[in-house]
């Protein structure tokens, strides 16, 4: 069916056919309509406000399939030359019909493309699995000329993270952003390397006495350089942050006690990162030789089969012949944050750092290298800490620094102290999981599904459970898109 009136199953009753929604449906005038629905909205109750929310959420994803094969075929037809409004190009014939920016048609039109050429993703979005954000993401990897064509290659894998990965546009905790960034920044080395050496070439920084208001004050600016630049940097920024967080505990425990509440402390948190930031120019000034005034780690992630390659690319060791294959979704080579960085960059932290190697296998898991124990210590724990940059509880954004490692498979429940059974979650969401009998399990893909007691996933709208997914269900559906697709191509 096309998109249209959404209707959602209740304890068997349909519920587009009774409250507010009926509203929809009487020809009122749209503001008497509104009315009804904000009535009808605020009378749900919280289950039905949920299951409201999402069945939305699903019909916006298929009202965003329809409207990318629409702008496929007003595409494709150059719509803009058949009628009589005089419009030049299709973007304009957008602009004035839909009345959007000349960004938000390129996006749709980058979109419609995208469908066209991988039906996959097309049926995925109509499905409701993946969010238009992912897609967005996926098109704009697909409309890179160079490394666009290799996407067909890796789409399987690819929807199957933008499914199950945490997203969110505005943060760099989004997962399958980062996805495909590493995905383009390997598939497409010689675009990357043109990135790096430009980012590198426009390096600044400026540290001026007014701000932006033009009050007295520190203004500090600065951007350009390498992933490998920033890592280091952030680290050294939190580490003397760490330390001004130190001194003022050890003052307030001085003053009033080891128990004092934290609202005694000297300084809040703002104050205490500009002070850090100050110290780092001191210490700096401090020290001409420019010794390290503290022990920094920067840590890089990278699969062996990139590893190996960029070694023999360099002729430090014959070309590897007993590796066996990885998808380019699964392959690694980013900061610890997941920034992507050059397999050369990886290489010359190796030659001139200290590097400590870690190796994934083909689900993206750390190979074990813990012990049999009921904490994770040491070099296990900071491992797992590599796989994620948040806390692992569907929604948290807790950075993966702050938080617990914890058991996929609980210790109770005979799971191992080891990197393939850990995940980090923060501290308020692992002792959540305990408190409510919550349970984690890894799919065959790597992704961490979190079930609720009562065995339901804990998955946003659309996702389904590990137990549904069906290998060849998305080929036969993507092979009824391409045959839909040449029936809409084919004249009249």
């Amino acid at each position: 069916m096309l998109a249209g009136h959404v209707s959602t199953e209740v304890d068997g009753e349909v519920e587009g056919d009774k409250g507010y929604l009926g509203h929809l449906r009487d020809g009122l005038s749209a503001d008497v309509t509104y009315t009804r629905v904000v009535s009808g909205i605020a009378d749900l109750d919280d289950r039905e406000l949920v299951t409201r929310l999402r069945a939305l959420e699903v019909e916006s994803r298929r009202v965003a399939a329809e409207m990318a094969l629409l702008t496929g075929q007003v595409d494709s037809r150059s719509l803009h030359r058949t009628d009589l409004d005089g419009h030049r190009s299709t973007t304009a014939w957008l602009r004035a019909n839909v009345n959007c920016s000349t960004y938000e048609t390129t996006r749709r039109r980058r979109v419609a493309r995208l469908v066209q050429a991988l039906p996959e993703v097309g049926v995925a979005l109509w499905a409701g699995r993946i969010g238009v954000g992912q897609v967005d993401d996926l098109a704009r990897v697909h409309a890179n000329p160079r490394c666009g064509h290799l996407l067909i290659d890796s789409i399987e894998l690819l929807l199957h993270h933008a499914e199950y990965l945490d997203a969110d546009e505005y943060l760099d905790a989004d997962e399958f952003r980062l996805c495909c960034r590493r995905w383009e920044a390997l598939a497409d080395l010689d675009g990357a390397g043109e990135a790096r050496e430009s980012s590198e070439e426009r390096r600044t920084a400026f540290v001026g006495l007014l701000d932006s208001t033009g009050e007295a004050g520190v203004h500090v600016t600065a951007s350009g350089g390498s992933p490998i630049d920033a890592e280091e940097m952030q680290a050294i920024f939190a580490a003397f942050v760490e330390a001004e967080l130190g001194a003022d505990v050890a003052e307030r425990t001085r003053l009033h006690g080891a128990d004092a509440p934290a609202s005694l402390l000297r300084r809040n948190d703002r104050q205490r990162r500009f002070d850090a930031l100050r110290a780092i120019f001191r210490a700096a000034a401090a020290n001409p030789d420019r010794a390290p005034v503290l022990p920094i780690v920067v840590n890089v992630v990278v699969d062996q089969a990139t590893f190996e390659a960029a070694l023999a690319g360099r002729g430090f060791i014959d070309p590897p012949d007993d590796l066996p294959e990885i998808d380019e979704a699964v392959r690694r080579c980013h900061t610890a944050s997941g920034a992507p960085i050059l397999p050369l960059d990886v290489l010359r932290a190796a030659l001139l750092g200290h590097v400590r190697r870690i190796v994934i296998d083909s689900a993206g898991v750390i190979v074990d290298v813990g012990r049999k124990q009921r904490l994770f210590t040491g070099a296990a724990r900071e491992a797992i800490k590599l796989l994620a940059s948040t806390c692992d509880h569907p929604g948290c954004r807790v950075s993966s620094r702050h938080a617990d490692i914890d058991h996929l498979l609980g210790w109770d429940d005979g799971g191992r102290t080891d990197i393939a059974n850990g995940r980090p979650r923060c501290g308020g969401h692992n002792r959540h999981k305990h408190r409510h009998r919550l349970r984690t399990q890894r799919t065959d893909n790597g992704s961490v599904i979190t079930y609720r007691a009562d065995g339901s996933a804990m998955l946003p709208a659309g996702a389904r459970a590990p137990d549904e997914l069906d290998a060849l269900d998305l080929h036969q559906t993507a092979d009824l898109a391409r045959r839909r697709d040449a029936l809409l191509r084919r004249p009249d």
